[in-house]
């Protein structure tokens, strides 16, 4: 009884000391050719958990991972990760840090340096109002400051219909990244950041609830932006994103999305004797 009630106590002290994301990284990484798609896989669990303890204490709001499925074309990076965190100033004061600093080379034992990175600048979509994006950038769609460990996210990774130039995807992209937040922000959606990409897009989207998500799509105008959304773009994943406790080390698996993060999972360490 008395553990229950240490459990209910740190779950709930935990849970209030969530915070809004007001600054992202959003990462594209190819694999470390030196690396087999099995090795990578083993080892990508080992690295997620040296994110998180780096920046949990201090700035993380959530950090989600993307794994392609298997059929991707060569074009998609290896991995996506959304990092989510308070705010710059904290981000750049623990990467000032001893620990930050050791952190900073650890990418490079799984990813190719060549043309792994993060898609910056985040760029905010509200302000900037962009007739077209940008070729590898990241947009904060909505702009509003959320608790991305909260609510139901979901991502996604479309690949450019053939039948359109770049310069014409980036355009339509922008076209459609405004007719969905104009349908489903009242709706539901809280949070939408996308990276644009020549050849694809992918999108990290925070729900209200699983709820609000199922309803909306079923809604005429939810059916107009689905439609709108496959005249330029073929689908390669949809997810919901599934937690991912980081001091267990599970396997991950590709075609899937984990949440490190989540409010109703939160990182609770080695308590209960479910870490190393």
């Amino acid at each position: 009884m008395k553990s229950i009630l240490t459990l209910a106590l740190l779950l709930t002290s935990l849970s209030s000391m969530a915070q809004d994301a007001t600054y992202f990284r959003a990462w594209q990484g190819f694999k470390n050719p030196k690396l087999t798609q099995g090795s990578f896989l083993q080892e990508l669990p080992l690295f997620m958990k040296d994110t998180v303890d780096l920046y949990r204490d201090h700035a993380l709001v959530n950090y989600i991972v993307i794994i392609p499925p298997k059929n991707k074309p060569a074009f998609i990076p290896d991995e996506f990760a959304l990092v989510a965190l308070t705010c710059k100033d904290d981000y750049q004061g623990i990467r000032q840090t001893t620990e930050g600093q050791r952190y900073g080379e650890k990418p490079w034992d799984l990813f190719n340096k060549e043309n792994s990175k993060s898609a910056d600048p985040m760029i905010d979509f509200t302000t900037e109002l962009p007739k077209t994006l940008i070729h590898n950038n990241s947009y904060d769609t909505i702009g509003t400051p959320i608790d991305w460990s909260r609510g139901y996210n979901r991502v996604y990774i479309g690949i450019r219909k053939s039948s359109l130039t770049s310069i014409e995807f980036l355009k339509k992209l922008s076209a459609h990244a405004v007719m969905f937040k104009r349908t489903m922000i009242p709706r539901g959606v809280k949070g939408y950041v996308l990276i644009a990409n020549n050849n694809y897009e992918v999108a990290y989207v925070n729900w209200e609830s699983k709820q609000s998500h199922h309803d909306a799509y079923k809604t005429a105008d939810g059916i107009a932006v689905t439609k709108d959304e496959t005249q330029i773009l073929d689908n390669l994943l949809y997810q919901e994103t599934k937690p991912y406790m980081t001091n267990l080390r599970k396997n991950v698996i590709e075609g899937e999305a984990y949440s490190t993060l989540p409010a109703s999972y939160p990182y609770i360490g080695n308590y209960g004797g479910n870490g190393h």
